[in-house]
């Protein structure tokens, strides 16, 4: 409660609890919360059993090509990457999801099938895509409900390009790894699905073009306006300096919020690419994290 004629909080709890709330956490979820690696084989699996079909090669023949092209693609993360609307907006190399699409080209490529480029792109990014989504099993990186639990008395909001409900769905299932006196169920309301990250517009020119991250030959884009409003909408009158986003992918989840003047968290893996992991760590409002129980002490400085 408050007191005093300017309603500062007196009562060292609640003084500490309201500081927290001061505090704007959001979070990304599939990768960020979930192992992708896991989680991700069946949409895989899925995806190359259409591109067999489509094709009209063996599905070993395909997988195989699979093999030999994804390690191209991880060989050289410069020279690839999720393609959208003519754009590079996310590294090809950090998840099964985002993997499969430069492979998918090349073995489309290699099969001289579907050679439009506008064709290709609605049945790759689109109906096999979400078709195959579907498939994904869940598989969370260690600590995560412990981590989730950990954020309750943040300002904690859940920003995701999935749907709603799958989110929701993972977390109530992460909620029954917890003990009977801890719950996740005040973080469900607080899930906005759809955020389009990838969505980049030059026409927003409120918004800076592009940053250059060292390592990185092209650079990376952040008019990004649909998660610019997202991110706004959830800002309210705090500033910057009080939000902070975690996220997987830096140019995604996390290169917009640092421009802008948000801090930051790269919930890095095994896949993140050496120069996100460099350029977020040697940020002043950057931090790579890899254990999850990490984000507390990250948003607090400490």
């Amino acid at each position: 409660m408050a007191d005093g004629h300017c309603g500062e909080v007196r009562n060292p709890r609640l003084r500490a609890k309201h500081l927290l709330m001061q505090q704007l956490v959001i979070l990304d979820f599939d990768g960020t919360m979930t192992n992708a690696e896991e989680e991700g084989q069946p949409f895989r699996a899925g995806y190359l059993e259409d591109l067999a079909a489509l094709t009209g090669r063996p599905l070993p023949e395909i997988s195989a090509m699979a093999e030999r092209f994804e390690a191209e693609v991880l060989a050289d993360p410069q020279s690839y990457g999720w393609l959208w609307n003519g754009n590079i907006v996310a590294p090809a190399t950090v998840d099964p999801y985002l993997r499969v699409m430069p492979v998918a080209r090349k073995i489309l490529d290699e099969c001289q099938s579907i050679l439009d480029e506008q064709d290709r792109a609605r049945l790759l990014d689109g109906i096999l895509f979400k078709y195959n989504y579907r498939k994904t099993v869940r598989a969370f990186r260690p600590h995560a409900a412990e981590a989730l639990a950990s954020l309750k008395d943040f300002s904690t909001w859940v920003v995701t390009n999935a749907h709603v409900e799958p989110v929701k769905a993972k977390i109530a299932e992460l909620e029954e790894q917890l003990s009977d006196t801890d719950s996740l169920s005040w973080l469900l309301p607080q899930v906005i699905g759809r955020a389009q990250k990838q969505e980049v517009d030059d026409a927003a020119t409120h918004l800076p073009r592009e940053i250059a991250v060292p390592g990185l030959k092209r650079p990376v884009l952040v008019r990004r306006p649909q998660y610019h409003t997202l991110l706004e909408r959830l800002r309210g009158d705090r500033p910057w300096a009080n939000v902070t986003v975690v996220g997987d992918i830096f140019e995604l989840d996390l290169s917009l919020p640092l421009v802008l003047g948000a801090r930051v968290i790269l919930a890095a893996n095994d896949f993140t690419p050496e120069y996100e992991r460099a350029f977020v760590a040697s940020h002043p409002r950057g931090r790579v994290i890899e254990d999850l129980r990490d984000i507390p002490r990250a948003i607090l400085h400490e």
